[in-house]
């Protein structure tokens, strides 16, 4: 494989990387705001489907954004290429770093909608 054949395909593999992210973005936007506009009228049930699906949901994309940076970082190990030596294009720190972030925020959206949810029972 040429090098240019590899960088296009560390190029594809990096978009795929970040469309897994915009999707994660686009779930955690989604629950959030409907934390904020709804959580205080779901019954706790609803809740619970809604957290439950915004957990399998965004879990999957960060599960995918780990896989795709593997993935990435793979084919970059296996074929080096000029931007194999860019001190930023280091895998461990991009894969631990990414899903220590996204998983975060997720924990951070389910604190959200708990604190919204525990604001209604304070104030009834």
């Amino acid at each position: 494989m040429s090098e240019a054949e590899v960088l296009e395909l560390i190029a594809v593999w990096g978009a795929n990387t970040i469309t897994a992210f915009t999707v994660y973005i686009s779930f955690t936007f989604a629950y959030l705001v409907t934390a904020f506009v709804a959580g205080p009228r779901l019954t706790k049930f609803q809740a619970f489907i809604a957290s439950g699906l915004y957990i399998l949901a965004a879990g999957a994309t960060v599960l995918a954004e780990v896989v795709w940076l593997q993935g990435l970082f793979a084919i970059s190990e296996a074929h080096p290429t000029v931007v194999s030596s860019l001190t930023l294009f280091n895998g461990e720190f991009w894969v631990k770093g990414m899903s220590s972030i996204l998983s975060m925020g997720m924990l951070i959206s389910l604190y959200f909608m708990w604190r919204v949810r525990r604001r209604k029972v304070q104030s009834a």
